[in-house]
């Protein structure tokens, strides 16, 4: 990662980034279609309803495109992690690990006790890293014809 990116502000993404946070999703997201026969859900789904529907925070790149999106939903009791997306040429350098410490930040601000995400039982490195990052499976559904891995990682004991 450039020291540019890494010193690059996580921002609140706006409408005027739909077309780049679109980019970056087939981007990030176009090395697992042989993986699974098909676009992840985070390729498919349209970036205006991510603006609209979602807490979309984008880290910019170069040449006017998006090193990395997080987009976040707000639960009553948790803060779900919908989507990380890291562009290939920054992938291995941190960003995503930057990206998920400010959602468990987000979460703390707002006394969220949890993170919570999931991810397609096929992607092996993606469970891996989260459990490396503290995250623990908490059950496997059935979605679209794919197998969905839930995972949480609890940031404040309860009272």
């Amino acid at each position: 990662m450039t020291a540019e990116i890494r010193e690059a502000r996580i921002r609140r993404a706006s409408p005027a980034d739909e077309a780049r946070l679109r980019a970056l999703q087939k981007r990030a997201y176009v090395k697992y279609v042989p993986r699974i026969g098909a676009e992840p859900q985070p390729m498919a789904e349209d970036a205006a309803a991510l603006l609209r529907d979602y807490e979309v925070w984008v880290v910019d790149g170069a040449e006017d495109g998006l090193a990395g999106a997080l987009v976040l939903r707000h639960a009553e009791d948790h803060l779900l992690i919908w989507s990380v997306a890291v562009d290939p040429t920054q992938q291995g350098a941190g960003l995503g690990r930057r990206l998920l410490d400010f959602a468990e930040q987000q979460a703390l601000s707002r006394s969220l006790p949890e993170v919570r995400l999931f991810t397609n039982a096929q992607f092996t490195e993606n469970r891996a890293l989260y459990a490396h990052l503290g995250y623990v499976e908490t059950g496997i559904e059935s979605y679209d014809g794919y197998d969905l891995v839930h995972m949480a990682k609890v940031l404040v004991a309860m009272a």
